[in-house]
């Protein structure tokens, strides 16, 4: 339950109290707490008071229940809203307050609180009362944790926190139909995390670091209702105009790790050279992409068969972007798997290749797919049935961007282009006809089977099935132990292999 009292949520919290904006002091607290109610959050204070141009709200209660989730509490001693006589009010907090989070699940009793600490933050409010802007920095802001509980409410043994440096940011709010828009932008030059904790009974401890260079965020959304949202009907709330679109980035990322298990100690340490995401979400289209680079991974101990393992890689991706609302006419579509270039010691090669037959080449996988569909359902109503007798979906056309992978010395790639008859359903079982050239290239298969066989993962008898399969469905390429297949789907449901009929 701990992880799900983390810092992120506290952060969000934090920096949602600090966007009421208005023009003078008054409208600046009037905003904040209309804002507040808008995101599903209850909020009141003990006292107000004039001080020149300065409004100071005492005794700020911030309270908000999350769906599946704690309950969050958060009291601000002290909050004052200067006008600056431009326009704009300057929204001062204190340099610490605390976040109280307690799990809502049945019988679970934990809970934990989090000290919100502020370094030299100034949050500047401008705009209007209706289309709100605000811009803040900070030298930093930190989440620190304490007094945390398990389930049976006892204590647990577990400190740290999370520190972001150098901030800067700006976040804006209009209205849009039924909802609220809102435009953000937020970097940091650094975040680190640090947390350790035991656990006596168990003769087990951890000590976790994390280091992120640069972390950034910027994107737009549209949030509707908080009843809707939390009402498990995402096509309800797309439909009524939520929206989100929001890109972040990172530079290097460093992790380390320290740990005893049953007293037995471990150490793994992962890097990065950088990260990104990409997120985006409206009532036609999803789109999702995420991916890191550069990336090493050592571990040692934690009963390990061996003093350490290493692996690197130089790229990890994957995305999807399609459409996501009913359609009868085709959208476009993709879908993306990329790892390139994994690695890994010679020890770890040698526990199941220790004579050295496998050749020990770098590993890429890769899967780039493009297309037009048209959904007949809509997928995001929880109502609706995937699993029925027809096809909740409608295929037009697939193209092979590039699909590879490469091992132990052999390579297949494929490319291609394929057209659908939806008409057609009896030709392939049910599926679509497709019609189209599907072209695949295998490197170096004969010497991987080989030393499979060397190495005891295959026999013989089962080589031999394989090489006979392989000469019905592939000839000989241009280059050495290479093959090649050509496989042709024609309009009528026929298909073909290397210029053979085989259906």
């Amino acid at each position: 339950m701990y992880s799900r009292l983390s810092g992120a949520t506290a952060l969000a919290l934090a920096l949602s109290a600090q966007s009421a904006l208005s023009l003078t002091p008054e409208e600046a607290w009037e905003g904040w707490q209309a804002m507040s109610a808008a995101a599903g959050q209850t909020i009141s204070a003990t006292g107000t008071a004039r001080n020149g141009d300065t409004l100071v709200v005492s005794g700020i209660s911030v309270g908000m229940t999350v769906p599946d989730g704690p309950v969050i509490a958060s009291t601000i001693p002290e909050v004052s809203f200067r006008d600056l006589g431009d326009g704009s009010v300057e929204i001062t907090y204190p340099p610490a307050y605390d976040v109280n989070l307690t799990a809502t699940e049945g019988s679970d009793k934990s809970s934990a609180t989090l000290v919100v600490g502020q370094e030299e933050m100034k949050v500047v409010a401008s705009g209007t009362v209706d289309a709100p802007k605000f811009d803040f920095t900070a030298k930093a802001l930190t989440l620190t944790a304490k007094d945390v509980t398990d389930a049976e409410g006892k204590p647990v043994d577990v400190t740290g926190g999370l520190t972001l440096s150098g901030l800067s940011g700006s976040y804006a709010a209009t209205p849009s139909g039924g909802g609220q828009s809102y435009d953000s932008t937020f970097a940091a030059t650094s975040m680190a995390l640090a947390v350790k904790g035991s656990e006596p009974e168990q003769n087990t401890t951890f000590d976790v670091t994390l280091t992120v260079a640069e972390p950034k965020f910027g994107g737009k959304s549209v949030m509707v209702s908080p009843e809707l949202m939390q009402a498990g009907n995402m096509s309800a709330a797309l439909a009524a105009g939520f929206m989100v679109d929001g890109s972040y980035g990172t530079g290097p990322i460093a992790l380390s790790v320290d740990a005893t298990e049953a007293g037995k100690p471990g150490h793994v340490e992962v890097a990065l050279a950088g990260s990104s995401a990409h997120v985006k979400l409206d009532a036609q289209r999803m789109d999702y992409a995420f991916g890191v680079t550069g990336g090493t991974v050592n571990a040692t101990g934690f009963d390990i068969p061996m003093p350490m393992v290493e692996g690197a890689f130089a790229e990890i991706a994957y995305g999807v972007a399609m459409p996501v609302a009913k359609a009868t006419e085709p959208s476009d579509f993709s879908a993306l798997f990329r790892m390139v270039d994994l690695t890994m010691t010679e020890d770890l090669w040698n526990m199941f290749d220790p004579g050295g037959a496998l050749k020990r080449d770098p590993v890429t996988a890769i899967l780039d797919v493009k297309g037009t569909g048209a959904w007949q359902v809509d997928i995001l109503d929880p109502a609706v049935q995937m699993d029925g007798p027809e096809l909740p979906v409608k295929l037009f056309s697939l193209d092979l961007t590039q699909v590879l992978a490469k091992a132990a010395g052999a390579q297949v790639a494929a490319t291609g282009a394929l057209t659908f008859d939806n008409a057609d359903l009896a030709s392939y079982g049910g599926f679509p006809a497709p019609e189209g050239k599907v072209t695949v290239t295998l490197d170096g298969i004969n010497a991987l089977m080989d030393a499979l066989v060397a190495i005891g993962v295959v026999s013989e008898d089962d080589v031999m099935g394989a090489r006979m399969g392989l000469a019905m469905m592939a000839k000989p390429g241009a280059g050495p132990d290479q093959l090649v297949s050509e496989i042709e789907f024609r309009a009528g449901g026929s298909l073909f292999v290397n210029g053979v009929q085989m259906q």
